[in-house]
């Protein structure tokens, strides 16, 4: 911030993620070490586009067991993990798409009462 005034904001909340690519094959029953870890990388992607194939964020990466095979350069989805419980990135992450929802058929599946927001 310059003077108090955020010097780049979206107006109407995100509009790109950064999704989780595998580094290497990656085995069902390995644990993602996380940003600049030796499994995964991030790769810059559509907000909408990411949330759509549930793609996993890659500030949610780190201490995730993976479920499945992964293969090099795939990006990982959070079918593809199993997330540790109970931690605050998941739930401000939570919180930040409840405020800011995107009109994807999987978020319009998984919640059809909720109003869907515009970018």
């Amino acid at each position: 911030m310059i003077l108090r005034d955020p010097t780049v904001a979206p107006i109407a909340g995100p509009v790109c993620e950064v999704v989780t690519v595998a580094k290497r094959d990656l085995k069902a029953g390995e644990r993602l070490d996380g940003i600049g870890g030796f499994c995964t990388y991030g790769l810059i992607d559509n907000a909408t586009a990411a949330r759509a194939t549930a793609a996993l964020p890659i500030a949610l990466s780190d201490g995730c067991l993976m479920r499945s095979d992964v293969s090099k350069d795939a990006v990982l989805t959070f079918e593809d993990v199993e997330v540790p419980a109970g931690r605050l990135t998941e739930a401000l992450w939570k919180e930040q798409n409840a405020r800011w929802p995107l009109p994807t058929p999987v978020l319009q599946s998984l919640s059809q009462h909720a109003p869907v927001g515009k970018l």
